[in-house]
């Protein structure tokens, strides 16, 4: 709701009851005292079942933002993976804004990547010299800054106000407050000029962050100079001040929607939820190696806040399961097909399910997977450039399409199901979509009816003699299902069947049994516990009977199925002869390796007359070749 909205736009019950809302937030809202946030640090560090890295003193200053340290347990400290089997131990909490300082570094890059500036005015203007890059101590989660108090509190200020200038939030934080969580830490700023100074800093949020502080007439230099004592006092007046205004409207005759407005919007941005970094270290896949490697906390953070990864959001729960709905419903809004009252009520806490019925998304992990797909694979390069913005990725092409924008994919079909993103990222990255960023509708298909639909229409192109727009939108909704179930995997050089994951998906629609494969493959994972299925010819299931269905069987399965027998036009015999060369050149090879490694070491030789009539074979056939294969050599 705006500020422009009068006293027409809202009835006198409806302005009563937000007036009491207002009462009750405020009155819910007690500024803790210290002795309440040491109790919490105490418990947080002596009963915690993982290793957090804090002590109970940088614990307390951790914990000194959260709005009711009571309520922290440290049962309530839950694992997030991060690449590089390394995980970060975090805490969901509400957390004071005020109390919190934006990243010291651009919010926009890696952690490290953009260093402080040391702003020097001299005769010729100012100049900018690089400070170090944070450190961080040996377990303790925590970034140290060092610097002037002058460059400090300027490289806080600068970054302050360039997200808010390129990504303000302060007319969404002032109606509905902070919505997504943030990602926060311990930092500490060793002055070069001053004692040091304890903080949390914001890793993921800056833009959420800032925007809050400038709805409360704060700077990031006033907060960094404020003690916590004064910021304690500042706190407490704030409250004051708005159980004074609530009261005081609640008191007057008439109604004063303006003052209301204002005070909600200060109550908005007072608080947010926020996962905060207790701690970091290695899941259990995690290899000897790994463990005693130069990994550090600031590295840690580079792998799960890098472009090389996915964007911060994955750290909320919440957000893991919506994040490729929440990106489409960005990107549509960017091309000017949603409003700012849609995009605001799809971003906000109605979940997925309420977004999907508002804006025609389906909630099954495939359609959404689909639309990224759809949307990162047009061509047209002034869109593209919109999607690079969105998505965060620097290296997109329509050509060469970036593996990582395809693992964000994965991530978010893979949902809390951590085991199909283990399965598909390997294949994920090593596949170069091409049919897949065809022009294809973007339509939303709920419902099984919508894909027995597509699935007609796509056969029918496939009858006709070609692959349309039909095939490709099942390859763009099968592709990520197809890899996370364990369907196809890397082209493994040992392979008896090479090819990109690409190779196989292309080849798959243009065709009757690769369309209804990929389709039983949809279908598949909108199942709560989705396995990989094997068709015939006739789009039946076929019953592995004593094979499991494992993804490396499974990816045999399919390249021999797809590779060694013809995908388009019926063959001619010549045609038909030659593949089956090729193909039995390759299983001999393939076998033939296998058959080595599985040996027991060591061996000098293959004995038998088996092996001699094979190297006999081996040796004329290659002299037939040579004889009528031309080359340059």
């Amino acid at each position: 709701m705006s500020d422009t909205e009068n006293e027409r736009d809202i009835s006198e019950q409806d302005y009563q009851d937000r007036l009491e809302v207002l009462r009750d937030r405020v009155a819910h809202l007690v500024v803790r005292d210290r002795r309440s946030v040491e109790s919490a640090a105490e418990r947080l560090v002596q009963k915690a079942d993982v290793e957090i890295g804090h002590t109970e003193e940088t614990a307390a200053e951790l914990l000194a933002t959260v709005v009711d340290p009571r309520s922290v347990q440290a049962s309530q400290i839950r694992q997030q993976r991060v690449r590089g089997n390394r995980v970060l131990n975090l805490l969901r909490t509400t957390v004071w804004t005020p109390l919190l300082l934006v990243d010291a570094t651009n919010g926009r890059f890696v952690v490290g990547q953009t260093y402080l500036s040391d702003p020097r005015i001299g005769e010729l203007g100012s100049a900018h010299l690089a400070l170090p890059a944070p450190e961080s101590p040996p377990a303790l989660p925590s970034l140290i800054y060092r610097g002037s108090r002058v460059a400090v509190a300027g490289a806080l200020d600068s970054n302050a106000a360039y997200v808010l200038q390129h990504n303000n939030w302060m007319e969404d934080i002032a109606a509905n407050g902070i919505l997504m969580p943030l990602l926060a830490g311990h930092v500490e700023f060793r002055f070069s000029d001053g004692t040091p100074r304890q903080a949390v800093g914001v890793v993921d949020g800056t833009s959420r962050t800032a925007s809050a502080h400038k709805l409360l007439g704060l700077t990031e230099s006033e907060i960094l100079a404020m003690e916590p004592t004064a910021q304690r006092r500042w706190l407490n007046k704030q409250m004051r001040d708005l159980g004074t205004e609530a009261e005081r409207l609640t008191e007057a005759a008439g109604m004063d929607l303006a003052a209301l407005i204002r005070t909600e919007q200060k109550l908005n941005a007072l608080t947010a939820e926020a996962d905060l970094i207790v701690g970091w270290g290695w899941d259990d896949k995690a290899t000897l190696q790994q463990r005693t490697g130069k990994a550090s906390y600031v590295s840690t953070l580079n792998l799960a806040l890098g472009a090389q990864n996915i964007e911060p959001k994955a750290f909320s729960a919440e957000a893991q399961k919506t994040l490729l709905a929440e990106r489409a419903v960005n990107t549509l809004a960017d091309y000017a097909l949603l409003s700012p009252d849609e995009l605001v009520f799809a971003l906000g806490r109605e979940g997925l399910a309420e977004v999907a019925k508002k804006l025609g998304l389906s909630t099954h992990r495939d359609e959404r997977c689909a639309w990224l797909i759809r949307l990162m694979t047009i061509p047209k390069k002034e869109e593209r450039k919109v999607i690079n913005e969105v998505l965060g990725v620097k290296s997109f092409s329509a050509k060469g399409r970036s593996p990582y924008v395809f693992e964000l994919a994965l991530r978010s079909f893979s949902g809390q199901d951590s085991q199909l993103l283990d399965r598909a990222r390997n294949a994920a990255v090593h596949a170069l979509w091409t049919n897949v960023g065809h022009e294809w509708e973007v339509v939303p298909r709920p419902e099984d009816a919508d894909l027995d639909k597509l699935e007609r229409e796509a056969l029918a192109e496939v009858d006709g003699g070609g692959s349309g727009p039909c095939c490709y939108e099942v390859a763009a909704r099968a592709v990520v299902p197809l890899l996370a179930l364990g369907g196809l995997g890397v082209d493994r050089g040992s392979a008896a069947y090479r090819g990109h994951a690409s190779v196989v998906v292309d080849k798959m629609i243009t065709n009757a049994w690769g369309i209804k494969q990929l389709m039983a493959t949809i279908r598949a994972s909108r199942q709560p516990k989705p396995q990989f299925p094997r068709v015939d010819e006739d789009g039946q299931t076929i019953s592995d009977g004593e094979r499991s269905n494992t993804p490396s069987a499974n990816n045999d399965w399919l390249r021999t199925r797809v590779l060694m027998k013809p995908t388009s036009t019926p063959a001619s015999k010549a045609d038909e002869a030659q593949q089956r060369t090729f193909t039995g050149l390759a299983g001999a090879r393939a076998g033939f390796d296998a058959y080595r490694e599985l040996m027991e070491p060591p061996y000098q030789s293959l004995n038998g007359d088996d092996w001699v009539t094979v190297a006999r074979n081996a040796r004329t056939l290659s002299k037939d070749l040579s004889l009528y294969v031309v080359s340059d050599d």
